[in-house]
């Protein structure tokens, strides 16, 4: 890597075949360590080669090729999250003596997160940028296809490996079995042994539902307001649901503001490694709604809610934005509607809509009741008062799409949910086993 002080060592790891991981290091060794954890790039740790030598005077700073990128050692393997975990534990378990700040991009985003998840004693502070994956494969993979439809995506790998991949199959190809890419014969077949293609599908195989809600370290989500590769939605999944999140938007920046916006970047990451961002929590505390104050909108589009509902109804309304709520009571009718860090307390009855629920929580008994109403739900937080969280009580087929959320009941264990179900008439979503 081309920056002044840094070196390099191959180092073995017991992952991969024992193979070979290249390890870089640059600035004050025995100061307070930096561990930077690329993306889906070819040139691995290179992608860090503007913040280098920005921390190496202050901080004993830390980066790798991740198996199977840069100049580490490659192969058909299983390049997923949780391996990758195993990995940094092989190069930092032992060799670091103190806690580090942790600082990920993209698919290095989701290793950070498990990582931190995983030992959260090694982490002292968590930084993670334009996190990719995240949200479950079929949502994930339709913003993917549409940004490739409108050109959006551009070069980027995601294009043409997950956008074909997961559009195409993201309903069907099995977590396990036969179709698994724990099969290195599958991976060999579906994407002739390629790291950077079995690495782009592990990682959006990855559940991190349980590890996102275990993360203790003080987390900076960091965004690009332009990102067409990671979703800014995901950014607000990710404030939801680690604890004491805090989530700060670059303006104009893409998936990459380490590259396309170094100087901004930077600077607020240095602020973040002093302990000088001082932006609240995101997540927006469960309360019941203050007053009776009742709202609704019939045949409007682009209408914003904001603030407390005793009740909320829309009726025939299109492009809804109901953010930072707290409702009472919930209906929907020919509507479609995006709720994004808001609470409703019971519940949600809607019939031949759209509903988009983007952290906050749903309670009631159930939580949704739905007739032709397609539900995308991420880091939502079910509070059903019996069993049942969703009920079909119309004549059609509907689907329920949950990103890492959770279910609680009363003062029992949560239970996680990251899955697509179709419910057919009178048929309820009532879960029975912990995820």
């Amino acid at each position: 890597m081309s920056v002044e002080g840094a070196r390099a060592e191959r180092v073995r790891v017991p992952v991969f075949n024992n193979g070979n991981v290249v390890l870089y290091r640059a600035g004050k060794p025995g100061a307070e360590p930096v561990i930077l954890i690329h993306g889906l790039s070819r040139t691995g740790a290179r992608d860090w080669v503007h913040v280098i030598p920005a921390l190496a005077g202050a901080y004993d700073v830390y980066a790798m090729d991740l198996p199977g990128f840069g100049a580490s050692d490659k192969g058909n393997h299983l390049y997923s999250p949780a391996n990758y975990v195993r990995v940094l534990d092989a190069l930092f378990g032992e060799r670091l003596k103190q806690p580090a700040i942790v600082v990920g991009h993209s698919m290095g985003g989701v290793i950070a997160l498990a990582y931190a998840a995983a030992y959260p004693e090694r982490v002292r502070r968590l930084v993670v940028a334009d996190v990719a994956g995240v949200l479950h494969r079929s949502v994930y993979g339709e913003f993917l296809g549409q940004a490739a439809a409108e050109r959006a995506v551009g070069d980027s790998p995601f294009r043409d490996i997950i956008a074909k991949l997961i559009t195409s199959q993201a309903e069907n190809l099995p977590a396990k079995g036969a179709m698994s890419l724990e099969i290195p014969q599958v991976r060999q077949r579906m994407l002739r042994g390629d790291p950077l293609a079995i690495a782009a599908l592990a990682l959006v195989e990855h559940d991190l539902s349980r590890g996102l809600r275990a993360i203790k370290a003080p987390t900076l989500v960091i965004w690009g307001s332009d990102d067409k590769v990671a979703p800014p939605r995901t950014g607000e999944v990710l404030g939801s649901t680690i604890p004491g999140a805090r989530l700060v938007v670059i303006a104009g920046a893409g998936h990459a503001p380490q590259m396309s916006q170094p100087a901004r970047f930077i600077a607020l990451l240095r602020d973040e490694l002093r302990g000088r961002v001082h932006a609240r929590p995101y997540a927006q505390p469960p309360a019941p709604p203050a007053g009776a104050r009742r709202g609704s909108c019939v045949s409007e589009r682009g209408r914003q809610f904001s603030g407390d509902y005793e009740r909320l109804s829309l009726e025939g309304c299109f492009d809804v934005e109901i953010r930072d709520a707290r409702i009472g009571w919930l209906l929907a009718s020919r509507s479609q509607a995006r709720l994004v860090n808001s609470h409703v307390r019971d519940g949600v009855e809607s019939h031949d809509s759209r509903l988009e629920f983007t952290g906050g929580s749903v309670g009631g008994e159930p939580p949704l009741l739905l007739d032709e109403t397609n539900v995308d739900a991420a880091g939502l937080r079910f509070l059903p008062k019996g069993r049942t969280v969703a009920q079909n009580y119309g004549d059609g087929v509907i689907t329920l799409r949950i990103s890492v959320s959770e279910i609680v009941r009363g003062t029992g264990e949560p239970r996680y949910a990251h899955q697509i179900m179709r419910l057919v008439d009178d048929q309820s979503w009532t879960p029975r086993s912990a995820r």
